[in-house]
């Protein structure tokens, strides 16, 4: 299990972007890719101990289905890596916007990995109603690593 684990770190840490799949009150299905942090609360070897931070526009439709409908399917992985090569996560989650509770951790999360990037800094104010965008969190229900041909499941905490 520690090798499982280990894997998701890595591609967690190693990629920037999730495909999120979503969907409307109807079930029609969308999917978009946002730029994402993994926010580690605390870190295990032998579980996989992560809430997945992304920031988007309420208006969005991914967005605006997650406020029907708030389960989503995610994808992460590199897609430079060779056909029928590398690894890859799948995961089931639960999305909503980042209750105010846990804003000013998550603003600061977010910010952290964004300066790392390359990218600016954010506050709870520029991303706390009315501002826009907003930070969304995605709370893993199941994970699954691809790789060699394989689908496995990664424990959670």
């Amino acid at each position: 299990m520690d090798d499982l684990v280990a894997r998701a770190h890595a591609l967690l840490e190693e990629n920037q972007y999730l495909t999120l799949a979503t969907a409307d009150a109807s079930g029609r299905p969308w999917s978009t890719t946002v730029w994402y942090t993994a926010w580690q609360r605390s870190r295990s070897s032998t579980r996989l101990a992560v809430e997945l931070v992304w920031l988007s526009r309420p208006e969005a439709l991914h967005s605006r289905n997650l406020t029907q409908r708030p389960e989503v399917g995610i994808s992460i992985f590199n897609s430079a890596q060779p056909a029928g090569t590398g690894d890859g996560l799948q995961f089931a989650a639960h999305a909503e916007l980042v209750p105010s509770a846990l804003l000013d951790d998550a603003a600061a999360a977010f910010s952290a990995a964004s300066v790392a990037a390359g990218g600016g800094t954010w506050t709870r104010a520029q991303v706390e109603e009315p501002s826009v965008p907003r930070l969304y969190i995605a709370r893993i229900r199941s994970a699954f690593l691809l790789g060699n041909a394989t689908r496995v499941e990664v424990p959670l905490a």
